[in-house]
């Protein structure tokens, strides 16, 4: 569970957050802020405890810091909590822990089941990331002659080999074109 909490402290600072750790009720919470955004984040156990205390904690953590949230002006309105565990989740526990996030008293909410990895926290915590941008590139695209071998094909089927091969010299591709010079 720490090494969630590191990376997802991590993950958080390469996004431009001030992060800091905070203990509230025996759970060590990952606090953030940027210039728009303030929110905390908690790892628990297993979806049980998680479903059981999510609410008591929000309620907790907010009293505690109220007289900075009454300081931080129209940012009180983008407050976030973060509820995360890496244990693992039924049907019915994913639905719930779902709804979590659609109630939007006090604050806004992102909840995530069986989060083991950084990708897991990357996808979890997108709300609040910038916008990232990852191309899904067919294996095909990393074959380069192979990609130009199926262009040619297109244009002059007949030329695919002779057109890749570093030994055919250009005029001799115009020739074998039916190129007039």
């Amino acid at each position: 569970m720490t090494d969630l909490k590191s990376q997802l402290q991590a993950i958080l600072q390469d996004s431009g957050y001030n992060t800091w750790l905070t203990g509230f009720d025996d759970l060590e919470i990952v606090g953030f802020e940027d210039d728009a955004v303030m929110g905390f984040a908690c790892v628990y156990e297993n979806v049980d405890t998680l479903l059981k205390e999510w609410r008591s904690l929000e309620s907790k953590i907010l009293k505690k810091h109220a007289p900075a949230l009454l300081k931080a002006g129209e940012k009180t309105w983008n407050v976030y909590f973060v509820f995360l565990t890496s244990g693992p989740a039924t049907q019915p526990q994913q639905r719930k822990v779902r709804w979590i996030e659609e109630n939007l008293e006090k604050t806004r909410k992102i909840t995530g089941c069986q989060v083991s990895t950084r990708d897991d926290l990357v996808q979890v915590l997108l709300p609040l990331l910038p916008i990232q941008y990852q191309p899904q590139l067919d294996t095909e695209d990393f074959d380069l002659k192979q990609r130009l071998r199926k262009r040619i094909a297109g244009i002059a089927p007949n030329l695919q080999d002779a057109a890749l091969d570093e030994h055919v010299s250009p005029s001799e591709i115009i020739r074998l074109l039916g190129v007039d010079q």
